[in-house]
């Protein structure tokens, strides 16, 4: 069996995505991870577009990391969708509906190559302190969806970005793993974010985790929305509305390659 898979990159976080609407193909954790180590096809997360399940929405989607693991959400991820259902014309709307394991995204294509999902934000934050031998790391968290757990350093912080991120897979306090930003703050409306993704280790670029950055900076460091949040390749405006629950996010996303596998 053949299959065509489209990939996209949204600010450098590369998405394959899976046409299961016109065509009938099944996608499971060990086709996405023999893609990933056997295929040779480089991307950190696949997203399987289906039909929706309720009339309400335009889409489905499964959400998968390279390692095979389950996503919950994923904002790169949503605006390269909405790209892919504009490039391939499934659907006439700028505005869709998409339902994912985490919730429901609001996708509106904005220009060629901007687009903005938005989603309601319905979890409280929570502070947790944890020892890591000598220092202590202050983290917010927050699911999205997915577990984010944020920490606000100064640029020339020394924390070990790396090995942070991986030892926090192993944490107690997160038994499904969590996606960790270290962000900097650099006005009351601008921020630099490194984020380590759970089952796919550091990204150029994480929506979800920008969206957490921010909420978590417009609530507790008088941040100002929108924010805009700086990765390597570019930025994300991010705009949280605190009285509505209801988060924003806008930005790039651009067809890299077509490629088809047998499988």
């Amino acid at each position: 069996m053949y299959l065509d898979l489209q990939i996209y990159s949204g600010l450098g976080n590369i998405i394959a995505i899976v046409d299961s609407v016109r065509k009938d193909i099944s996608i499971d954790s060990k086709i996405v991870l023999s893609l990933y180590e056997n295929k040779g096809i480089n991307f950190d997360q696949l997203i399987q577009i289906l039909p929706p399940l309720s009339p309400e929405n335009d889409f489905d989607v499964k959400i998968y990391n390279n390692d095979g693991s389950l996503a919950s959400n994923c904002i790169n991820g949503a605006r390269c969708v909405s790209k892919f259902v504009e490039d391939n014309s499934l659907s006439a709307a700028k505005e869709i509906k998409v339902s994912t394991d985490g919730g429901l995204w609001h996708l509106q294509a904005k220009s060629n190559e901007q687009f903005s999902a938005s989603f309601e934000v319905t979890s409280p934050i929570d502070q947790i302190t944890l020892d890591f031998g000598e220092e202590s790391l202050i983290l917010d968290c927050i699911n999205l969806g997915n577990p984010h757990g944020v920490t606000f350093q100064d640029k020339d912080s020394t924390i070990n970005f790396l090995k942070t991120g991986k030892d926090l897979q192993e944490s107690s306090y997160f038994p499904d793993g969590v996606n960790f930003g270290l962000a900097n703050i650099l006005s009351d409306s601008e921020m630099d974010l490194r984020v380590y993704e759970r089952g796919a280790g550091e990204t150029a670029a994480c929506g979800s985790g920008a969206c957490a950055a921010a909420i978590i900076g417009i609530s507790r460091k008088n941040m100002v929305a929108p924010v805009k949040v700086n990765f390597q390749l570019g930025s994300l405006l991010i705009d949280y509305k605190k009285e509505s629950s209801l988060i924003v996010a806008e930005g790039s996303a651009t067809l890299v390659e077509e490629r088809q596998i047998e499988i």
